[in-house]
């Protein structure tokens, strides 16, 4: 059955730590393309809004030069030349499209276009989605700039428009009639385009093409490099998760055992004190029934011998001493039960005090250790043998080995020693704690005194077993120097040792 739970528990923890795994991978598989999502959205968005700031800049540098052309230079061109058109200084579509051209240069896959429903040029002649976009900005549904991305010959482009200016008195000079047109326009442009228009019309829109092919691109690359370093990430961190995982469940198992063992070791100890406790009582029922049958076997026996000194018949003095002998044999058997209950003999046996000495040591190895405090032990070469109860000796040794652990602190050392002092043998637990003060030293034997605020009933126990066993006790403490403390047995029992230990007993 033990082994049936130890191989579920196993069972448990690996189970565990696969569900833990199986989870870490169900996180990577729902997060990677979350993450990829998000990454490629921001630097895709991060990518349109830089177009749009080198756009917006191109859009302003051009607009700012058909305003200085119709504002000012056409102006001066006029009145300095009358009689003339002078195109390149004076039509701001043609200037505006020569500046574009030169700073399409420095953009390359730029484009620019000043689009018009009724270009003269046809270049600048609006398609049928310039002309959408133009429709929309005159019925003022546009607004003053239109964005979006858009598909031109397979290529993505991220447009921005923005209206032209509507048409003015001054524009009419050159797109009203052919016959009022200027000369140079009709010889460069002919007679069928440009003309006709009214004022206060929309004609026109300026668009600017910025290519995003390259900055997406670029995106998607980064989103690919991000995506693989993620995952080698994730990889390793799984790698180490699952490793310090496996050191964990390795130590859980490894605490399992050591638990597993130390219970069986309690529980060895309970059930033995369990008979030691059983054994007593029935020690004293046993004395309970010694007394309750050797007072009628005495009265019994009295009786028939009050008869024996009468005058009665031969048959009924046989029988009577009969009753006398089977009268004197149970006061015997009384008297022998009563003395051997009383001596608790058939409780002790011959022990080795350094088998207990180690076994103790050996339970609280793991508390040492882990507290940092050195352990020495110094036992006796020969088995030092003596008249004991083990499970008694095993639990006044340990509560005294607790008692040190608890005063010592990390870095601090106890040490355990066997030996033999001529009819006697000795174990001397020493350590160097905070050690006792010499005004409390003869107290602590007494019930219910501490001086670390427990129950104070340890070193009283400790005492009674040790007088059970016919031995002594004996400790020797000094403040901040550490604490010694010393218990003597007798290696033989001899009368007075036991008339010692019976009276300490009682």
């Amino acid at each position: 059955m033990k082994g049936f739970f130890k191989d579920i528990l196993g069972n448990s923890l690996r189970s565990d730590k696969s569900r833990f795994s199986l989870m870490l991978v169900l996180i990577f598989i729902t997060s990677f393309p979350i993450v990829m999502m998000v990454s490629y959205f921001i630097l895709k968005h991060d990518a349109i809004n830089n177009a749009y700031d080198t756009g917006r800049l191109y859009l302003s540098a051009v607009e700012s030069i058909r305003g200085y052309v119709g504002e000012e230079l056409r102006p001066v061109l006029t009145r300095e030349l009358p009689d003339r058109f002078i195109l390149e200084g004076m039509s701001r579509s043609y200037v505006a499209s020569g500046v574009a051209s030169r700073i399409a240069r420095e953009l390359p896959g730029f484009i620019f276009k000043d689009a018009s429903l009724n270009s003269r040029n046809p270049a600048d002649r609006a398609d049928d989605f310039e002309k959408r976009i133009i429709t929309s900005f005159r019925d003022e549904k546009g607004g003053r700039e239109w964005t979006s991305m858009v598909q031109v010959k397979g290529m993505s482009y991220y447009v921005i428009a923005r209206p032209g200016r509507p048409v003015t008195e001054e524009c009419l000079r050159c797109h009203s009639t052919p016959e009022a047109a200027p000369k140079e326009v009709v010889e460069k442009y002919g007679r069928e385009a440009g003309f006709n228009m009214k004022v206060g019309e929309l004609a026109d829109a300026l668009f600017v093409y910025i290519p995003v092919e390259g900055p997406l691109a670029a995106a998607q690359r980064t989103v690919a490099w991000f995506m693989g370093i993620y995952s080698v990430f994730f990889g390793l961190v799984l790698m180490l998760i699952n490793r310090r995982f496996e050191w964990l469940y390795e130590r859980i198992d490894t605490d399992r055992r050591k638990i597993e063992e130390i219970n069986t070791e309690m529980l060895t100890l309970n059930k033995e004190l369990d008979n030691i406790v059983a054994e007593r009582t029935m020690s004293e029922v046993g004395l309970k029934v010694a007394d309750r049958i050797r007072n009628p076997a005495t009265v019994i026996g009295g009786t028939v011998q009050q008869l024996l000194k009468e005058d009665i018949d031969e048959g009924i003095r046989e029988k009577l001493n009969d009753i006398l002998s089977e009268s004197r044999k149970m006061e015997r058997i009384v008297t022998d039960f009563d003395a051997m209950v009383r001596s608790k003999r058939f409780l002790f046996k011959r022990e080795d005090l350094n088998e207990i000495a180690a076994y103790s040591v050996r339970l609280m190895e793991r508390g040492l250790r882990d507290a940092g405090i050195e352990y020495q032990e110094e036992l006796h070469n020969d088995p030092l043998r003596f008249n004991a109860n083990r499970e008694l000796m095993r639990i006044a040794v340990n509560h005294v080995l607790h008692n040190a652990m608890d005063v010592t602190p990390s870095g601090g050392r106890i040490a355990i020693e066997t030996g033999v002092k001529k009819e006697y043998i000795y174990l001397r637990i020493s350590d160097t704690g905070s050690g006792i003060p010499q005004e409390e030293l003869h107290r602590i034997f007494e019930p219910l005194y501490s001086t670390r605020g427990r129950a104070g009933m340890g070193l009283p126990l400790v005492k009674q077993i040790v007088l059970e066993h016919a031995g002594e006790i004996t400790i020797d403490s000094e403040p901040d120097k550490g604490t010694i403390v010393e218990m003597l047995f007798p290696m033989r029992w001899r009368e007075r040792d036991l008339e010692t230990k019976g009276s300490a007993g009682k």
